[in-house]
C-alpha cells in the first residue's frame, strides 16, 4: 500500500512538471518575461510579521513579488544587497521554503531565478551597448568639434585680423604651390599688387583708428569683388596682393577695375569732436601675368613695378606689366 502511494505521488509530480514546468522552457525561447506562477508565494512582511518601513518592498502590492529577487530588502535587521549577494541566505528563509512545498514549485522557482538572471544580464548588456554607443557618439562629436576648432585656429593663423584677408605669412606657401602648378601645366596666372593712395595723410589727419576702419573696408570690398578661387592677401600696411589662378591679364584687369571703382566711390564717415565728415581715398594697382621665364620673385617684382608706375601717375589707375 505504501509503495502504491509513493508511486502515485511520483507520477503526479512528474505529470505536474510535464504540464507546468517544461512548457515554460519552450515559451522562454520567444518570451523573456515568461515565469512560473506559484500559488504558494506569500508576501514576506506578512509571513515574517515585518514592521520595517525601511524595506524596499514593505507592503508592496505587486503580484508575484519575490523578495529574494528584490534589491534593498530589510532582513535580519540590516539592508540586503541584490539577488546574487543574498540568495544563499534567502533560500534558507521561511518565505522561500514555504513557496516550494513540492518539487514542482521548487523547479518553478529555480526556473524563475534563471529567467531573472538572464534578463538582468540582458539588461546589463543592453545598458553597456547603449553606453558604448553613447561613448562612441560622444567621441565622434568630440573629434568633430576638435577638428572644427583646429580648422578655426588654422584659419586664424593665416588670416589678417583687421582686413579679413590672408596674411603675408600664408602667401609664401600658397604662391609657391600655385607657381609650381601653373608652371608645370603651362596655365595662365596673374598677380595684382594694390596700394591705397595717400593713406599716410589719411592716418595723420583722422587718426589710426579711422585708418584701421578704412583698411577693414577695403578688405571687405576685395573679398566681395574677387571670385571664390582667387586669393587675396594683406601684403603689408596698406598694400595688398591678389592671386588669380587660371586667369590671364585681361580677366584679372576686369576684377581689379571692379575693386578700384568700388573703393574710389566708398565714403567713410568720420566723427571728429561730435562733427561728422565724409572722407575717402583711391587705390592704385599693378598687374603682372606669369610666363615660363618667371621666378616667383620676378613675378612679384614686376607687379610691384607696375604698381609704382600707377602711383607715379597720380594713383587711382591700374597699370599692366606688358613686359
Amino acid at each position: 500500500m505504501t509503495e502504491d502511494i509513493k508511486y502515485t505521488d511520483c507520477a503526479e509530480t512528474l505529470d505536474r512538471i510535464r504540464k507546468e514546468i517544461l512548457p515554460l522552457f519552450e515559451q522562454a525561447i520567444y518570451d523573456s518575461d515568461v515565469s512560473y506562477k506559484n500559488p504558494h508565494l506569500e508576501n514576506c512582511w506578512e509571513t515574517l510579521n515585518c514592521k520595517s518601513s525601511q524595506c524596499s518592498i514593505y507592503k508592496t502590492s505587486a503580484i508575484q513579488l519575490r523578495c529574494w529577487q528584490s534589491v534593498g530588502t530589510y532582513c535580519g535587521e540590516k539592508v540586503q544587497g541584490d539577488f546574487i549577494q543574498k540568495y544563499a541566505s534567502c533560500k534558507d528563509c521561511k518565505v522561500f521554503k514555504d513557496a516550494i512545498p513540492t518539487l514542482t514549485e521548487e523547479l518553478g522557482e529555480h526556473f524563475n531565478n534563471m529567467i531573472f538572471l538572464l534578463n538582468k544580464q540582458k539588461q546589463i548588456i543592453s545598458d553597456n551597448s547603449m553606453n558604448l554607443a553613447k561613448l562612441n557618439s560622444d567621441l565622434i562629436n568630440s573629434f568633430e568639434q576638435l577638428d572644427t576648432k583646429n580648422r578655426e585656429i588654422q584659419l586664424l593663423m593665416i588670416t589678417d585680423k583687421l582686413t579679413g584677408l590672408y596674411n603675408r605669412h600664408h602667401l609664401s606657401r600658397v604662391l609657391e604651390d600655385e607657381f609650381d602648378r601653373h608652371h608645370r601645366l603651362r596655365k595662365d596666372m596673374s598677380v595684382l599688387m594694390a596700394d591705397i593712395d595717400k593713406f599716410k595723410s589719411y592716418n595723420d589727419t583722422y587718426g589710426h583708428l579711422e585708418g584701421d576702419k578704412m583698411l577693414s573696408g577695403i578688405g571687405s570690398i576685395i573679398k566681395s569683388s574677387i571670385r571664390k578661387y582667387d586669393k587675396a592677401f594683406r601684403y603689408g600696411g596698406e598694400e595688398f596682393l591678389i592671386l588669380f589662378p587660371d586667369t590671364n591679364m585681361d580677366m584679372a584687369y576686369i576684377v581689379a577695375e571692379r575693386i578700384r571703382k568700388t573703393f574710389s566711390e566708398t565714403i567713410f564717415e568720420i566723427n571728429i569732436k561730435g562733427n561728422c565728415i565724409n572722407a575717402g581715398r583711391t587705390i592704385s594697382m599693378g598687374i603682372n601675368s606669369l610666363n615660363q621665364d618667371h621666378t616667383i620673385e620676378a613675378l612679384i617684382k614686376q607687379a610691384d613695378e607696375a604698381l609704382y608706375q600707377a602711383k607715379s601717375k597720380g594713383g587711382n589707375i591700374i597699370i599692366r606689366n606688358e613686359g
